[in-house]
């Protein structure tokens, strides 16, 4: 109540304890990773309870944390659909919210007439199945210019 209160942004970065779960087993300590495993479901459980809530959010990343590479961002949105936001409020996050949480939002975190353009191609609508933005072979578009 006090962060829905006071404006701040919840960046949950979900995954890197995903990831300790997913793999951990053996490749850490074992305190560390059954100290994970004993949380993340309360993780989770809070991290929802604040979505719910209507705490701002912003997608954050611990990218270079155990298993959880820069290329694992996109797998934060899925993440964070688990803990309770929709497809739309994790999107959001990723975009709008971080601009807004990095005061950008002027510029970025939205396809408006006089901001940058930063926008993915993508198959599949990531409204209907947020898991479209980890598509491997996504267009990748930076003010404008493709670049990948």
């Amino acid at each position: 109540e006090l962060m829905k209160k006071q404006g701040t942004f919840l960046s949950p970065t979900l995954i890197a304890g995903h990831q300790i779960v997913q793999y951990g087993e053996g490749k850490m300590t074992d305190f560390s990773y059954q100290k994970m495993c004993k949380h993340v479901d309360a993780f989770y459980k809070h991290v929802g309870k604040a979505i719910r809530s209507g705490v701002k959010l912003a997608l954050g990343t611990d990218a270079g944390t155990f298993k959880n590479t820069l290329e694992n961002s996109a797998k934060e949105l899925t993440e964070l659909t688990k803990a309770g936001a929709t497809n739309y409020q994790a999107l959001r996050a990723a975009g709008l919210g971080s601009a807004e949480l990095l005061h950008i939002d002027q510029d970025y975190g939205s396809l408006e007439v006089g901001k940058y353009a930063d926008f993915l191609v993508l198959k599949n609508n990531p409204l209907r199945d947020v898991s479209s933005v980890e598509q491997s072979d996504k267009l990748v578009y930076q003010h404008g210019q493709r670049k990948y």
